[in-house]
């Protein structure tokens, strides 16, 4: 259908100067990679007449665009005198190649518009490039805006009065044959007056056919209107804060020290109002194209203004409103968006974490506050021994805690200084700590706390030592064993400590528990029930010939707790793990 439309329209590009034989003998010569370079001008050129409608003159983005122009420019005249150029209906060639070609009807086409004005061949001289190209640009800009009633391309080109861009161009309305006009006097002859001959062109001369009335080609169809719908829908849909945030970034990148201060302050601004307002994805944005920009740049000043922007989300009523927000299920705790602003914190926002998790009560989103505090202290083992030492008792917990499970051994010395403190819930958390360390350093502290006034601390510590097997120590965990404060305790401590003396000791202990379990003291009495108890579970954990024999010996007890304690050991595997130094 396209063809036969085509087929009706005058075609005005078969005039001799416009395009000849000879453009066709010579397109074969052309070099290739000046017609490349000709196609990325022009490719260019295109994009920055676009460039000029969506921005105001002397924006940093339009200036670039220029800037690049001019240099192409250069680039073609070092390999070609001028620039000559024959335009068509849908594209521009050189050398009868051509060198850009874009969908027919579309408003940004280039050759369209120049075709569509009557201009048929463009020339582009040496020197065009210093201050006519941006005249040229703002040419085809206006053109674009004119109305029906108002000057066309041609005018506008005119009035510009170019020196180094030269034009050839055809009417494309044409001038009407003059009306005759009748001789009325007595003498006139009878006969009309013949009109005058016109010449028809070639493509005219075929009879008129009903395809030359079909509509134009440039109405517009089913499949041109259901696609210029969906750009509609697309714009109106559109979400305005973005592009105005990207304009705003793009100001900051491309703008000189007075604009960029002026952009500082509305970014300021800005990344606190879309938080405020539950835009997460957009904050995200905002620090992700900011690191970008500071990466790009390298400029320490602007590192600096960065860093001082994205440092509004470590502000403590930012970072409580997000923790409140997070808790409520508003944001996703596996989002990428919460992700980034939490990556985003700084170092000194680990108190203020520690501070709020224990009021979270969410499980997912404590996990993602606690791996975030995790990659805090990871970023920054330097400040963590300090944070150990805070007087805050929840702050040197937690501390303690994250440096356990990130195996910081340098935060040891001041992990057990913690056992030192009042705080029973600090001290148990130093002790978890140092087992977490699995370091040379933890074994002393451990001996030290199985004396301390706390129940549940003598226990912890107790049972850090069975699980690091501190083999240094079975000398005074055999102390304990046999100590009478021991004694007085309950079964459950006894057998922690039992069980730490165990595997401290090793095969070595085989021969105390035997006689604990089976030896009679003065007088030919047994020794207590939890403490024969106590060593039936540990002979279990040695393990060996000799532990069994003494469990054997030991299996019809009469002793209720005893016989219960021989039967669980001899169900108990033996653990061959190497004991700690």
């Amino acid at each position: 259908m396209e063809d036969d439309v085509l087929s009706g329209l005058p075609d005005l590009s078969g005039l001799p100067d416009l395009e000849s034989e000879r453009d066709a003998a010579e397109a074969a010569s052309v070099d290739d990679g000046l017609q490349a370079e000709v196609c990325q001008f022009f490719v260019a050129l295109a994009k920055t007449v676009r460039t000029s409608q969506l921005y105001v003159q002397g924006n940093p983005l339009l200036h670039q665009f220029l800037q690049d122009l001019r240099r192409r420019l250069a680039e073609l005249f070092d390999a070609t005198s001028s620039l000559t150029l024959t335009v068509h209906e849908t594209d521009i060639r050189y050398e009868g190649k051509p060198v850009f070609k874009e969908r027919l009807g579309s408003q940004d086409n280039l050759a369209f518009q120049l075709y569509r004005d009557g201009i048929r061949r463009l020339q582009l001289l040496p020197g065009v490039e210093e201050e006519e190209l941006q005249r040229f640009i703002e040419v085809l800009r206006l053109a674009k805006t004119l109305k029906d009633e108002e000057d066309d391309l041609l005018t506008l080109m005119w009035n510009s009065d170019f020196k180094c861009i030269r034009y050839e161009y055809i009417d494309v309305l044409g001038d009407e044959p003059p009306v005759p006009v009748p001789d009325l006097s007595e003498d006139a002859s009878t006969q009309l007056p013949m009109l005058p001959q016109l010449e028809v062109a070639p493509e005219l001369q075929s009879p008129t056919l009903r395809e030359d009335f079909e509509p134009s080609l440039y109405f517009l169809g089913e499949a041109d209107i259901a696609h210029l719908q969906q750009e509609l829908r697309r714009e109106w849909e559109r979400r305005v804060r973005r592009d105005v945030m990207i304009a705003v970034l793009d100001q900051y990148e491309m703008g000189d020290i007075g604009r960029r201060g002026e952009v500082v302050g509305i970014l300021r601004q800005m990344l606190p109002r879309v938080l405020a307002e539950g835009g997460f994805a957009q904050a995200a944005f905002i620090v992700v194209e900011l690191k970008g920009i500071a990466e790009r740049t390298q400029h320490p000043e602007i590192e600096r203004e960065v860093d001082d922007i994205i440092g509004e989300l470590s502000d403590p009523l930012v970072l409580e409103q997000l923790v409140r927000l997070l808790d409520d299920g508003t944001i996703d705790p596996n989002s990428e968006a919460l992700a980034t602003l939490l990556n985003s914190l700084r170092p000194d926002t680990i108190i203020l974490l520690i501070q709020m998790i224990p009021s979270v009560v969410r499980k997912d989103a404590r996990e993602q506050l606690l791996a975030t505090l995790d990659r805090l202290a990871k970023l920054n083992p330097q400040i963590m021994a300090g944070l150990v030492r805070a007087e805050d008792p929840r702050v040197a917990s937690e501390s303690a805690k994250i440096a356990g499970r990130l195996k910081m051994a340098d935060t040891a010395e001041a992990i057990a200084g913690l056992l030192a403190r009042q705080e029973e819930e600090v001290r148990l958390a130093a002790i978890g700590a140092l087992v977490e360390l699995r370091s040379s350093m933890a074994g002393d502290p451990l001996l030290r706390a199985l004396s301390d006034r706390s129940r549940e601390v003598r226990v912890a510590a107790a049972k850090g030592l069975a699980a690091l097997k501190y083999s240094p120590g079975a000398d005074q965990l055999e102390k304990h064993i046999l100590s009478a404060d021991l004694r007085r305790k309950d079964l459950t401590e006894q057998l922690a400590f039992f069980e730490a003396y165990a595997r401290a000791a090793g095969s070595k202990s085989t021969r105390l528990l035997e006689r604990l379990l089976n030896g009679r003291r003065f007088f030919w009495i047994k020794h207590s029930s939890p403490v024969r108890a106590c060593a039936a579970r540990a002979l279990g954990i040695v393990g060996g010939d000799e532990a069994h024999r003494a469990l054997t010996l030991a299996e019809h007890d009469k002793d209720p707790m005893v016989l219960s304690a021989v039967h669980a050991a001899r169900r108990k595997p033996r653990e061959d793990k190497p004991h700690a130094d």
